[in-house]
């Protein structure tokens, strides 16, 4: 699925804040998403040949704050989609509402970013020199690249998997 746009999404489900921050923390593998290349590397080869969710559940002033990411087996994926979101209890105070949205990292958006607007200027350059062939192949090396960059499936383990708190709620 593409993703280049956050996608919102809210989940009502019958367990409690504290439920849902326990079943998280005991779904996925516990890691901080750093700025560190190092660290993110040395997280990937060690869970290479497994598929598993990670993140991290943080409860913050009341507030449960989660990150939640899809890893494949066998894939550099550092870049796929993620939840972004909180756990709160609802008014009623007989489950909680898992809200937020499913987006691509802030680092992985300036790169498409970039892509972008390095390509498109490479494109307006080869027309203004009257290359038309060139400015129109650039054109699809551009879209090709968009589309190699937002092209995954991870939002959609990460929707599955949020929406098995829906379920329990129904059950």
């Amino acid at each position: 699925m593409f993703l280049l746009f956050p996608k919102k999404i809210r989940i009502t489900t019958s367990l409690t804040a504290k439920q849902c921050r326990e079943k998280m923390t005991r779904d996925m593998v516990e890691y901080t998403r750093r700025p560190s290349l190092v660290a993110a590397s040395s997280f990937i080869k060690a869970h290479r040949l497994e598929n598993c969710y990670y993140g991290s559940c943080v409860k913050k002033d009341g507030v449960i704050n989660s990150e939640i990411f899809y890893h494949r087996a066998k894939k550099h994926d550092g870049s796929s989609a993620g939840f972004f979101g909180t756990v709160t209890k609802t008014e009623d105070g007989k489950g909680a509402v898992i809200e937020g949205m499913i987006r691509r990292t802030a680092w992985s958006m300036a790169m498409i970013s970039t892509w972008f607007t390095v390509t498109f200027l490479f494109a307006v350059l080869l027309t203004v020199l009257k290359i038309t062939i060139g400015a129109v192949v650039t054109l699809g090396v551009m879209a090709a690249g968009i589309v190699l960059m937002t092209y995954d499936r991870s939002e959609s383990y990460i929707r599955d998997y949020l929406k098995q708190f829906e379920d329990i709620g129904k059950s």
